[in-house]
């Protein structure tokens, strides 16, 4: 069994920081509430599966399952801040 966890990472964080920065007009997320960004996940989990159901547009895809690990680790961000206390 493969795991390639160097190259996982790699192509994660790349299309992670495609969106993020393809959003950068947005709000910040340094202080979002753990709450709100689990319901945001939620939200990309679906579009993710209409987009599976659908389309199979690797590109789209591929950016929303980086949106689904943004909000992710925007959760953990919240908890290690939390932990570091």
């Amino acid at each position: 069994m493969n795991r390639d966890i160097d190259a996982l990472f790699k192509a994660g964080n790349q299309a992670q920081r495609e969106k993020l920065e393809k959003n950068g007009h947005k709000k910040g997320f340094d202080d979002i509430d753990i709450w709100k960004a689990f319901c945001r996940l939620r939200g990309e989990v679906e579009e993710l599966d209409a987009e599976l159901s659908a389309n199979w547009d690797c590109n789209y895809i591929r950016h929303e399952a980086a949106d689904i690990a943004n909000f992710a680790h925007m959760i953990i961000l919240v908890c290690d801040k939390e932990l570091s206390k």
